[in-house]
């Protein structure tokens, strides 16, 4: 069985594994209390935000302990989130030592994407493609929609530090969607520019953190709420700069 600062530790650092990979706030909060009381903890007290994780517990024997763990880089990762729920809950009724449950947690953290870069990055443009198919635009868009697509998403894969850089490949994304559609619209490849910026940008849009914006209000969070709604909002903003710049810039 393991020690009061080693169930601790599971579960911080499974709680900031499902936060850090965008999931809801209620979700990390009741991830957490999952695991203490599985590992029998009477009190569990938890205090999550977009960027911190702060947990108490205490096993009912004057034995409390408290953590605090600091969140530095979010994105967005299903995959990771389904497997700690599924973690938490194979704790129900099988317990693990200390050892055992943190390599399976190292497992889900440091896991291997099953697509490769360059699959999921054709896929992801395909699907930003049919944006035309959505808005009855013409089909001669679906390719240079796709490329524009295309383009965006492999430049800010490949632009190294700065993708650690909070909006910056927002940014760029805009930029490079706005050049290679103006570029094909001039050349007659595509004729409807509008159409051709969008799918470009699709794949950067914030949707994930404005569903989460929501669904922490609905619960309750408001802290977590206005900081997931702001940072969804100022990515959007981000996106629209790098357009209207490079649409400025190369569209008279």
């Amino acid at each position: 069985m393991p020690t009061v600062k080693e169930i601790l530790n599971i579960a911080a650092y499974a709680g900031n594994i499902i936060l850090s990979n965008g999931a809801e706030t209620y979700r990390a909060e009741e991830t957490i209390s999952l695991i203490c009381k599985a590992y029998g903890m009477k009190s569990v007290d938890s205090f999550v935000t977009p960027t911190g994780i702060f947990i108490s517990i205490d096993n009912g024997k004057n034995t409390s302990k408290t953590i605090v763990k600091r969140v530095t880089n979010r994105t967005h990762n299903l995959t990771k989130i389904s497997k700690i729920n599924n973690f938490s809950r194979q704790l129900q009724t099988e317990l693990l030592d200390y050892q055992t449950a943190i390599k399976k947690l190292n497992q889900i953290n440091y896991r291997e994407d099953e697509y490769n870069l360059t699959l999921s990055t054709l896929l992801g443009s395909l699907g930003a493609a049919t944006f035309v198919i959505l808005v009855e635009a013409n089909y001669i868009n679906l390719i240079p929609a796709f490329l524009v697509s295309l383009s965006s998403q492999i430049t800010i894969k490949k632009i190294g530090f700065l993708r650690r850089i909070n909006f910056i490949p927002e940014i760029i994304a805009g930029l490079i969607a706005g050049f290679v559609s103006s570029l094909l619209y001039h050349f007659k490849i595509g004729d409807t520019l509008n159409v051709m910026v969008i799918s470009g940008i699709l794949p950067f849009v914030p949707g994930v953190s404005i569903t989460n914006s929501i669904r922490d209000a609905i619960n309750g969070d408001l802290i977590s709420a206005t900081s997931r709604g702001v940072e969804a909002i100022l990515i959007a903003i981000s996106l629209a700069i790098g357009v209207a710049i490079s649409l400025g810039v190369f569209v008279q």
